[in-house]
């Protein structure tokens, strides 16, 4: 087993701001300018979005934090998800996460999914449940909404969306644009 070292505390503040997990990556933790870091092969902060079907846009929107919002979701099919793994460097012990959707009229919002984590990609523990949640409603059309998340539950590498009922549209797709993590974030050592 590894060891981990701390490399901070990543406090919610606001929907989006400059204080999450996706955003420390993206800069190098503040010493560079903004880069998506599922886009950044070269650098030690990469991280990687995956989900269960393409549609529109590409996985990668879900970590583009810095634009207000893009087209991108998955195709129209029963237990759709996306997925943010954090790479083997770290782990989060998680306290909230912001979501930001992703079509472009305000439809197909995702009401019915849980949040899933995990340290191997495989096995998964739900962390937060959400039925015909509304949170997600300004502004238009690229919603956002942040939830906490309660409970000392471990820390995970991997952060799954994972639906479990119809959306806003009465569709199994999942439009999302953005996702903020925030938490305890670890560096894993070997």
């Amino acid at each position: 087993m590894s060891s981990s070292i701390d490399t901070g505390v990543l406090n919610y503040r606001k929907d989006f701001d400059r204080h999450g997990v996706i955003y420390a990556l993206g800069t190098n933790f503040g010493t560079t300018s903004w880069v998506n870091p599922a886009s950044n092969s070269a650098s030690s902060t990469r991280i990687i979005a995956t989900r269960s079907s393409n549609e529109q846009g590409v996985a990668n929107d879900l970590l583009d934090n810095r634009r207000g919002g893009t087209l991108s979701g998955t195709k129209d099919e029963d237990r759709s998800w996306w997925c943010v793994d954090l790479s083997e460097r770290y782990a989060l012990f998680l306290t909230h996460y912001t979501l930001r959707h992703g079509r472009d009229n305000g439809m197909s919002i995702i009401r019915n999914w849980r949040l899933e984590g995990s340290l191997d990609g495989r096995t998964w523990k739900v962390l937060k449940k959400h039925e015909n949640d509304r949170g997600l409603k300004e502004p238009f059309p690229y919603y956002t909404a942040t939830w906490s998340v309660d409970g000392d539950l471990g820390a995970f590498r991997y952060f799954r969306i994972f639906q479990t009922g119809k959306n806003s549209s009465g569709r199994f797709s999942i439009f999302l644009s953005g996702i903020e993590l925030y938490g305890v974030l670890i560096e894993l050592s070997s």
